[in-house]
């Protein structure tokens, strides 16, 4: 079991579970018990807490300790905020706000990698406007992944682990100098170990727009290593080639922030922005982007020694082999040139005769580079030069699309810039603009038949749990939009779906009777501590509980305690007075004499039985007879 859970840091964070682990640290989900926390009593929060092997190194706490202040300053919407950093000799973490939803990586394989236009941009803008707010402050993310963005139930994005991948440079000395952060997200200057900056957070916003628009990553391998050579050398498959119904504009700007050249990239988070605010407003924007020539990779993978002693002995067989031959083979080369010249003259006969065959054929057909018809609309199609002149000619097609106002092109094929033979047939899409649907009302449905039916519709859906009493466990509370609304076609349709209530007390079960271990289990099994210990006399049993506080069947909150009172066996007997003197001597005899009945005295007779006589009256008996 974990030796965090259960305990409490510096006597303000009860750790509860562990939520989540990484390279350097691991999360917990913990409860604020302290009145001199950051937020109040009761709040759940966040707990990174790094890893015990790496604890002991000062430079990366050091290193840990400064990222973490840094960040704690960072204060946005689209930012989790960070509520505390504790760095001490056997313990450093950061406290930070829990945020209850799903990761955008969740959301991505719920719906099969690849997102809508529409979500896409909805995604990238809260992102960039987070990484804006940072540079500002001077923090640099340099782990950008789906992983580390938490979507919440509303839609609202919250980016985690600001600057901490600056720390984990010494993490990944200490694991033989693997490239910071995730591989397939990471720049090329990260995958070659370089400095970082803004532009490596906007290269990684570049991949993750890839991925969502497309449903693929740009580079992938079975290698890590092989990735990131990838990442410095490769260029990736074109993203309108994958995703032909892209936007253009939408692909320029993926392009830009993917640029292998820093310098190639948009210089900040807020002119990536600015391009996609153009794109919402002119869906048919085109950017027209120049870039600077490409850089050669300044890093290569050289070949190991074994493969250069290989390269030697493949050269150095090969060279004995032409000298040994050299002579045997001089003697056919007339043949060889002669054999050579006959299917030469042979080849070229029947190249000319197909030439002359089909001449007429061939004269006709022009070359023709397609111009790009995207967001005209059909009217200026058919005017344009290529068309007018009967170079192409155009089927069209009609489709619903989110990105383009009725009546204009969104998609083409073959694709703008292909060259193609003249009279070619080009395929142009018309848009038939937004498509609206109704929200149905899935009250009661089981959330898989209620999802079903929205993604029919053409909407896609975001799951959330709710409690409601009155709607069954795994059944449908609600929706937003509520139902009877009218939503466009790829709008996200959140599905709140019932879950039994969780509760937060529990009854206090009856102690009375047992021992101390066995009540310490029960409380256990019942989400419970043994508070303190008394002891009182009783007939019952040493050892066993006489009463408890909170009694049996009380409500409360759990992981409360209860004190209890044990046994501490019977009460002893009182230790015996002393007898008094009964020489008359003394006062006590005399005024025992003077009340009491009349003095007595006994003695054994011989035959064993008592024998007792009275003296006078005494003045007790006097003052009774009076007072009758």
């Amino acid at each position: 079991m974990d030796n965090l859970i259960g305990r409490t840091l510096d006597g303000l964070y009860a750790v509860r579970e562990l939520i989540g682990t990484g390279g350097m640290a691991n999360v917990y989900k913990a409860v604020v018990v302290g009145e001199n926390g950051p937020v109040p009593v009761g709040t759940v929060v966040a707990v990174k807490v790094l890893r015990q092997e790496l604890m002991h190194d000062p430079d990366l706490v050091r290193r840990f300790k400064n990222e973490s202040k840094a960040i704690s300053l960072l204060n946005h919407p689209n930012i989790v905020k960070v509520y505390d950093v504790s760095v001490s000799e056997t313990l450093q973490y950061i406290v930070m706000e829990y945020v209850d939803g799903m990761t955008l990586r969740e959301y991505l394989n719920e719906r099969g990698g690849k997102l809508t236009s529409r979500e896409t941009v909805h995604f990238i803008s809260q992102i960039l406007k987070a990484l804006d707010h940072a540079h500002r402050n001077g923090v640099v993310h340099r782990d950008i992944k789906p992983q580390n963005i938490m979507l919440l139930d509303n839609g609202q994005l919250r980016m985690m682990d600001f600057g901490i991948a600056r720390v984990s440079r010494a993490e990944n000395q200490l694991g033989g100098g693997k490239a910071m952060g995730s591989v397939h997200y990471i720049s090329p200057e990260q995958a070659k170990g370089d400095e970082t900056d803004r532009k490596s957070d906007l290269y990684s916003v570049g991949v993750m727009m890839y991925e969502m628009l497309s449903g693929k990553l740009p580079f992938d391998a079975d290698d890590v290593v092989a990735v990131a050579m990838k990442q410095i050398t490769d260029e990736p498959r074109s993203l309108q080639e994958l995703a032909p119904t892209v936007p253009h504009g939408l692909v320029e700007i993926t392009e830009r922030a993917m640029a292998k050249l820093p310098a190639n990239r948009y210089s900040s988070a807020a002119e990536m922005l600015e391009a996609l605010n153009a794109y919402v407003e002119n869906p048919a924007i085109v950017f027209n982007y120049t870039y600077l020539p490409e850089e050669v990779p300044e890093k290569v993978v050289t070949p190991s020694m074994s493969q250069k002693r290989e390269a030697g002995t493949v050269r150095g067989s090969a060279k004995n082999t032409r000298k040994k031959g050299k002579k045997r083979s001089s003697a056919f080369l007339p043949v060889l040139f002669g054999i050579t010249v006959a299917f030469a003259l042979a080849c070229a006969a029947l190249c000319w005769s197909i030439l002359n065959d089909s001449s007429n054929l061939m004269n006709q057909k022009a070359d023709v580079v397609l111009g790009d018809y995207s967001g005209m609309t059909q009217d200026e199609v058919n005017a344009s030069q290529q068309v007018a002149s009967g170079q192409i000619t155009v089927n069209w097609e009609q489709e619903y699309s989110n990105d383009y106002a009725a009546g204009y092109v969104y998609k083409q094929s073959p694709v703008a810039g292909r060259t193609v033979r003249e009279g070619q047939s080009v395929t142009l899409t018309v848009s038939l603009g937004i498509q609206y649907v109704t929200v149905p009302d899935l009250t009661n449905y089981l959330q898989a038949d209620g999802e079903q039916q929205l993604k029919d519709l053409g909407v896609s859906v975001l799951v959330t749990q709710a409690v409601d009493e009155s709607v069954a466990a795994g059944s449908i509370i609600r929706t937003d939009p509520a139902a009877g609304s009218q939503v466009a076609a790829g709008t996200t349709v959140v599905v709140y779906v019932s879950r039994p209530q969780v509760s937060t007390t529990t009854k206090v079960p009856s102690l009375v009777g047992m021992s101390v271990d066995d009540a310490r289990t029960l409380l256990v099994q019942n989400k419970l501590g043994l508070g303190s210990q008394s002891e009182e006399y009783s007939d019952q049993p040493v050892g066993t509980i006489i009463s408890q506080n909170p009694g049996a069947g009380a409500s409360i909150k759990l992981n409360s305690r209860v004190s209890v009172v044990v046994s501490a066996g019977p009460e002893p007997a009182p230790e015996p007075e002393a007898p008094s003197s009964s020489d008359g001597g003394s006062d006590g005899s005399w005024w025992g004499g003077l009340w009491g009945s009349g003095a007595s005295s006994s003695s054994s007779t011989e035959g064993g039985e008592s024998a007792s006589s009275s003296g006078g009256a005494t003045l007790g008996d006097w003052w009774q007879s009076w007072l009758s």
